[in-house]
């Protein structure tokens, strides 16, 4: 990440590689509630699920609480608040990962938790993109800022100069997935202000 920044002059790196769940979440009350839901209620509701998908899968126990994420390709995008569905001005680079019905219920369960599940029809509950693309951002600012010069063979460039490991990822051509990752827990993030002013609250470690 702060190859990145350096490699496109940015003025903040992100804090942390990440691949994100929920973002956005405007309906708890102040970071003590959330802490509260974070430390009580998610890493409960992730086992839960892990659990039936044992049992579906007729393990009793051991096997991974979420399922591997195995890339898909490169992508560089910009987005408009206001424009086509956008909710910000930026401009960024990411490796796009698969997502799965097992992935899927994983962020169902999640978002059911924190907004509430729409079968419910209750008024106030929201609805999320589905499916939901698992993604690795590389780097992002606002587009005015490098938009022009983010891209894909400058990435490409990049990735092969400063993360090898990455480079499978860059031209699928509808071969089988060559990298992945574990997933081995889940943060709970501030991202209010710049990403400088971005706090991680607290982590539960996938055993």
């Amino acid at each position: 990440m702060r190859d990145a920044a350096a490699e496109f002059d940015l003025g903040e790196a992100i804090p942390s590689p990440h691949v994100t769940a929920l973002y956005g979440i405007d309906n708890v009350q102040d970071d003590e509630e959330m802490l509260r839901i974070f430390r009580r209620d998610v890493h409960r509701v992730i086992l839960d699920v892990a659990d039936e998908r044992r049992k579906r899968d007729g393990k009793m126990q051991g096997g991974k609480v979420w399922p591997d994420l195995g890339a898909t390709g490169i992508y560089v995008g910009v987005e408009y608040d206001g424009v086509n569905g956008g909710t910000m001005d930026m401009a960024w680079a990411e490796v796009t990962l698969a997502t799965s019905p097992d992935h899927e219920a994983l962020i169902d369960a999640l978002y059911n938790l924190l907004y509430g599940n729409p079968k419910d029809d209750k008024k106030d509950v929201h609805s999320r993109p589905t499916p939901w693309m698992p993604h690795l951002s590389i780097c992002y600012d606002n587009p005015e800022n490098f938009g022009p010069n983010l891209t894909r063979s400058a990435i490409e460039h990049f990735i092969a100069k400063s993360c090898p490991t990455l480079d499978k990822a860059v031209d699928r051509n509808g071969r089988d997935v060559e990298f992945s990752r574990s997933v081995t827990g889940i943060s709970l993030w501030k991202t209010a202000g710049l990403m400088s002013d971005w706090k991680c609250l607290d982590k539960i470690e996938f055993q």
